[in-house]
């Protein structure tokens, strides 16, 4: 075992012969020190702090006779630890120039350190090299009784720097409680005072529009985080330091209230509205927690890419296996190009493969034959006007049954908020748990509610527009650009045309817009929307808070 009580006499006499030294060689041999100051923020180290200690430590040690071999200048670092660059540096300083350097000078013992084991364990190790600590505003002794008011001022020092903390955690929480925000602006806000002069947050100009769209972009479920992500960032969105977003941090993004105006902090369980204007609204946020959540098909599309000269890429489907066929060009043996359509499904028994010209001219023809005419097209109207007056009198159901659950959660929560906060009738853990199911909830019902309301819209515009273009088909199709195309056939059947080995097209029995123009739908226009299949009739959709 250390004899510690030893080991630190003799630490203690090493530092007394090294003084008894330089004394004994006079004004030559001058007892060297190094000084240390330290500010703890950067906004010190703009007034006169630094300069201040520096000052006062040179007069200290022009007094007691010390010559300054080097000043450690520490800016806006904090001293709860000893991990400062300037602070290792003095230490290593001191270290390689054992036997020269006789004192360590600071301002105050509180510039040394903060923490009363750390203050107390650094002594230690410069008195075994014959250094001690001296405070130009303490008088720390060399004797039992100095080392133990030594002692004293380091625990003052930590018990000083935790009350701070202290009160600093409590100035924050009660901010936050009134809806402010006191910590550092996450990306996409600034750091501001409002016309009270409360602390909030507003929009940064550049990052604030991407984080919205990135938000918008995610919620439709037709894209993953990546692919977003990478939009975003060509856009320019970057971390405040420049640097590109990972998907960690991105995915991170998407998870967070604050973008939706909620000032969260969990450690100390406040959920409190900001005082500050949100990035995206409840209804965004609540649906891409649902993506997040996979409550919602997140799988993005396959990508096609739209070419001119194969026009058909991706809307159609081999006849044999319903795969997805791809377009493209063969090489002949003169080297002449030639275009096909092909299924490329390794497993499949009976891959369809046809020439793109004979295929192209096919479909132009199916175009044509199922263009609807004007008097069909009247019809359709008068169905599709119908149906719409039904939907929105189902949707005004609907937005009342919603609204009321969700005030019924509501309640709900704020119940349970009393029961924890003010009667104690609930354990936290408990809390949690009913709070985290409310929550889910009340982003479903809201969700629901954002569904059943329905857009104003010019509903015999709209008609006129589709007349317009479903009786010119086939033209409308030719002269589009390849992007379009795509778009446009994808609105007719969204699943794709089946193609056999002939080049024949078989007519979709599934796609919505060809059930609404076949033969039969055609004779007679009560049959037409009579028909369940076609004109099925929605129910309004039930949440907990109702059915419970």
């Amino acid at each position: 075992m250390v004899d510690w009580e030893n080991t630190y006499a003799s630490r203690v006499q090493a530092s007394r012969e090294n003084r008894k030294r330089y004394e004994e060689e006079g004004e030559v041999g001058k007892m060297k020190a190094v000084v240390y100051t330290r500010v703890s923020t950067d906004e010190q180290t703009k007034n006169l702090s630094l300069e201040l200690q520096r000052r006062e430590c040179q007069a200290y040690c022009q007094r007691n006779g010390f010559a300054v071999d080097r000043i450690f200048e520490e800016r806006g670092e904090s001293a709860k630890t000893t991990a400062r660059p300037e602070f290792q540096a003095m230490l290593e300083y001191c270290a390689n120039n054992r036997g020269k350097i006789g004192a360590v000078v600071v301002y105050h013992t509180n510039r040394f350190a903060r923490d009363a084991r750390d203050h107390l364990n650094v002594t230690f190790t410069l008195g075994g090299s014959g250094i001690r600590l001296h405070s130009v505003q303490e008088r720390l002794e060399d004797t039992p009784a100095g080392r133990f008011i030594q002692t004293m001022l380091a625990g003052a020092n930590q018990l000083d720097n935790e009350q701070r903390a202290d009160r600093c955690k409590a100035g924050m929480r009660a901010a936050v409680e009134k809806g402010r925000w006191p910590f550092p602006a996450p990306l996409g806000f600034r750091n501001a005072r409002n016309d009270r002069s409360e602390a909030t947050l507003v929009h940064d100009p550049k990052h604030a529009p991407l984080i919205e769209e990135a938000f918008r972009l995610y919620a439709t479920g037709l894209h993953s985080k990546q692919d977003v992500l990478n939009k975003v960032t060509r856009m320019g969105l970057t971390t405040a330091e420049a640097d590109k977003l990972t998907l960690h941090d991105f995915s991170k993004m998407l998870r967070r209230p604050i973008y939706a105006g909620w000032i969260v902090v969990e450690k100390w369980g406040l959920r409190v509205r900001g005082n500050f204007e949100p990035i995206v609204s409840q209804e965004l946020f609540d649906r891409v927690q649902l993506v997040a959540d996979d409550r919602r098909p997140n799988r993005p599309k396959r990508h096609v890419r739209d070419r001119a000269d194969l026009p058909l890429r991706g809307a159609l489907r081999c006849g044999s296996c319903g795969h997805t066929m791809t377009g493209y060009f063969a090489t002949g043996r003169l080297g002449g190009k030639f275009g096909y359509y092909g299924c490329h499904n390794k497993r499949c028994g009976n891959r369809v493969t046809v020439p793109k010209g004979k295929v192209e001219e096919t479909f132009q023809r199916h175009l044509l034959e199922w263009q609807p005419t004007p008097g069909v097209m009247r019809m359709v109207s008068h169905v599709v006007t119908q149906r719409w007056n039904s939907r929105q009198d189902i949707a005004r159901s609907s937005t009342e049954h919603h609204t009321t659950a969700i005030r019924e959660i509501e309640g709900k929560l704020t119940r349970l908020e009393n029961a924890f906060i003010y009667e104690r009738a609930i354990d936290r853990e408990r809390y949690d748990q009913h709070r985290a199911d409310l929550e889910q909830q009340l982003t479903v019902a809201r969700v629901a509610l954002s569904d059943a309301q329905t857009e104003d819209l010019d509903l015999e515009g709209a008609l006129r527009m589709a007349s317009k273009v479903l009786t010119n088909a086939a033209t409308v199709y030719t002269k589009m650009a390849p992007g379009n195309r795509r778009k446009f056939l994808g609105v007719l059947n969204p699943c794709g045309w089946e193609v056999e080995r002939s080049g024949a097209i078989r007519t979709p029995t599934n796609a919505f817009v060809y059930r609404c123009l076949s033969a039969e739908n055609m004779r007679s226009g009560d049959k037409w929307y009579a028909r369940r299949d076609l004109n099925p009739q929605p129910s309004v959709p039930k949440t907990d808070a109702l059915s419970s």
